[in-house]
């Protein structure tokens, strides 16, 4: 399947300095999820939320590691699952820990688009064609 994207959404002025977001929908729920380049994997949202959506009876072979602000190597939870990203669909990672109180985007979901962050605007872009 192949996903055209053309999206922008403004960044998110409750958090300080402004940051950048992006709106997805999965498992009936709406989220804003804060755009962190630090961070290798695809999607990170807090444990329960992970166990509410049913995630760890899908869990996948993967290891992988969050590395906290402490330096703490921290092994994650991952599940692959079907996102909305505006109308389009697409299977992306989704990670967690007991550690995790955030819920952030990372490179991995974004490798594939054309990302435009425009600080004077406080805006976010996607742009591009991803092969799903």
């Amino acid at each position: 399947m192949r996903l055209s994207l053309d999206q922008s959404w403004k960044y998110n002025r409750e958090q300080k300095p402004p940051a950048p977001t992006i709106e997805l929908a999965f498992g009936g729920l709406r989220l804003e999820l804060t755009i962190d380049t630090g961070f290798g994997g695809a999607i990170l949202i807090p444990f329960p939320l992970f166990q509410s959506l049913g995630l760890l009876s899908v869990l996948t072979p993967d290891n992988y590691h969050a590395v906290m602000p402490d330096a703490r190597r921290v092994r994650l939870y991952t599940a692959r699952a079907e996102v909305s990203l505006g109308k389009s669909k697409l299977q992306a990672d989704i990670h967690s820990s007991s550690l995790v109180d955030k819920s952030l985007i990372g490179r991995a979901f974004l490798h594939s688009f054309v990302c435009v962050f425009d600080g004077p605007k406080e805006e976010l872009r996607l742009h591009g064609n991803q092969r799903n």
